[in-house]
């Protein structure tokens, strides 16, 4: 874990921010007690979200509904249009709620993971299909994985991608590769993230990677890339059941983390310009060692 790190604390929306030098785990315990939410900003820039989840209240959902809303926003404000990747399960539920919300004639909608072969073929697609029907989102602007090969899908899907107007899908000018306004993830217990799976073929092309979409290895689909994630603007990464801890513990806190093939959430980094943020709760959150 880092010894110094900048904490900002808030009730809702009211925030504020201090410097502290980590000491010992009760204080860190005790900052999670006396408020909502808490933000960690770790050295190498990476902002973790504390989520103080009431078990009767969707506080997770919530957060992501609210950033993914001011990042559509900001991003329809200054270019005309929004770009999202995204998954399937609990990272989309949430976004239903944002109908009627954003101007959905100016959001375009990407899979960060799919599956193109066999019966399982558009499960992400058929998963979130109620969450994107109550969006309202066209069919111009909700761009599916075509039903192919792995290799091929990824390959058109890629092409996809890079033929977008700069308005839609600009780039990154670190590495070149196309950049998306947002990466909406989720992170299992065992570090994947998308279809990147510890020490999977698809991982151990990055970092330094030129591929946007790669086939899923052994998943009969395809994935985004750890490099195309990085040269996102933005990144949202959740991680909040208690079962994540130990994950969330060695991605945020081994120095190797962003080279460490066996845990592909951690290799998500700020090395490219994307502000990446993960959202934890106490739960998953509870095996952060403090110095």
């Amino acid at each position: 874990w880092y010894p110094h790190i900048h904490i900002m604390m808030g009730m809702g929306m009211d925030m504020g921010v201090g410097s502290i030098a980590m000491r010992g785990r009760f204080l860190l315990l005790f900052i999670w007690a006396t408020v909502a939410n808490t933000l960690v900003v770790l050295p190498d820039g990476r902002r973790v979200h504390i989520i103080n989840n009431n078990v009767l209240l969707d506080n997770v959902g919530d957060f992501i509904l609210t950033r993914v809303e001011e990042l559509a926003n900001n991003a329809i404000a200054e270019k005309g249009a929004f770009s999202m990747s995204i998954g399937s399960g609990t990272t989309v539920k949430p976004l239903s709620a944002l109908a009627g919300r954003l101007d959905f004639s100016k959001v375009h909608l990407f899979f960060g993971n799919e599956r193109t072969e066999g019966d399982a073929a558009g499960k992400c697609f058929n998963s979130g299909q109620e969450v994107l029907a109550s969006l309202g989102i066209s069919d111009s602007n909700l761009h599916r994985v075509p039903e192919l090969p792995a290799e091929e899908a990824a390959e058109a899907y890629e092409a996809i991608i890079r033929g977008m107007p700069p308005s839609v899908v600009g780039v990154n000018h670190n590495n070149g590769l196309p950049s998306l306004d947002l990466c909406l993830l989720g992170s299992g217990a065992d570090g994947h993230c998308a279809s990147l799976y510890p020490n999977s073929a698809q991982v151990e092309e990055s970092p330094g990677g030129r591929a946007v979409y790669l086939a899923a290895e052994g998943k009969g689909g395809i994935t985004i890339t750890i490099d195309a994630i990085n040269a996102a603007r933005n990144v949202l990464l959740s991680a909040g059941k208690a079962s994540q801890s130990d994950m969330a513990r060695k991605c945020l806190a081994w120095s190797n983390a962003a080279s460490n093939r066996a845990l592909p959430s951690g290799m998500i980094s700020t090395s490219e310009g994307a502000v990446v943020e993960w959202i934890l709760t106490e739960e998953s959150a509870a095996d952060l060692p403090a110095m």
